[in-house]
């Protein structure tokens, strides 16, 4: 029996775009409701059909009551089921654990092109684990205790772990109001990533963008993502990870759109990571 997912729908207003529908994965401790105050409505002026899941224990899915045993092959599942009831094939968008999912999704499925914001690199958390352990360990240790159930973050420690120190009060408030514990085993999937066992992708458009102020994904792991690909990792300057929520998340969204304005086009350019100026 399959889970009931939550699938938030924003239907292209004006003249709807010739175009596969847009699908954004959310990342770790989070949901559906992350895209749905800025991307959502954005994109859907622009003439995009999109939507947006909350995975299976996350959002109003159901799960929640055995989160803990969820796993990253069931998340890839979701995304398969989510496909069959938007009954056309869409581009997807996956950020940070979202996109770790997107990519074991790609190893098996076929999409018209995916989108990459800040993912969890293919080799997976260990390296951001070590990055954190050593750049700011008691942030770690909070995020190990919330994860425990045993901790609530204040506003000040989420905004120094997923959003720039401009960002404003209420994006602050919206995260210590929302975010949610993560499932164990799907974090326990992404810690212990066996180099040897990480699957090819075919060959599609992909998108993939990180956050230069990012203190879990850092450049190097977005180049891995890249790479992985066969794309070029672009570095959006002075941004933190939620890239969707932060002070300046419309240059996310440009650029996105301005990849999906031209997919048609072949680029041919040699593998880097980009900092705009």
């Amino acid at each position: 029996m399959h889970p009931r997912l939550e699938l938030i729908h924003e239907a292209a207003q004006g003249t709807e775009r010739d175009a596969p529908p847009l699908l954004f994965v959310h990342g770790a401790f989070c949901a559906a409701w992350c895209w749905q105050r800025t991307f959502l409505p954005w994109f859907a002026r622009q003439g995009f059909d999109c939507w947006a899941i909350s995975l299976e224990g996350h959002g109003d899915s159901d799960g929640h009551q055995y989160l803990s045993a969820i796993s990253i092959d069931d998340y890839v599942r979701n995304l398969s089921a989510a496909v069959k009831r938007i009954k056309r094939t869409p581009i997807m968008i996956g950020h940070s654990m979202g996109g770790f999912v997107l990519q074991q999704y790609l190893t098996s499925h076929t999409l018209p092109a995916a989108a990459f914001l800040a993912s969890v690199p293919p080799t997976g958390l260990a390296s951001s684990s070590l990055r954190l352990l050593t750049q700011a360990p008691v942030l770690l240790l909070n995020l190990n205790l919330y994860q425990q159930g045993s901790y609530n973050p204040v506003e000040s420690e989420l905004r120094d772990l997923l959003l720039s120190h401009d960002a404003p009060a209420a994006t602050t408030a919206l995260l210590t109001q929302c975010c949610q514990q993560e499932s164990q085993r799907a974090v326990m999937d992404m810690t212990l990533v066996n180099p040897l066992a990480i699957r090819p992708i075919q060959p599609l458009p992909a998108l993939v963008l990180g956050a230069a102020e990012d203190m879990l994904i850092s450049p190097e792991d977005v180049v891995a993502t890249a790479e992985r690909l066969d794309v070029n990792a672009e570095i959006l300057p002075h941004m933190g990870h939620m890239m969707m929520l932060d002070t300046r998340w419309e240059r996310t969204a440009e650029r996105l759109l301005q990849w999906l304005d031209t997919l048609h086009q072949p680029v041919a350019a040699e593998r880097s990571c980009h900092v705009p100026a």
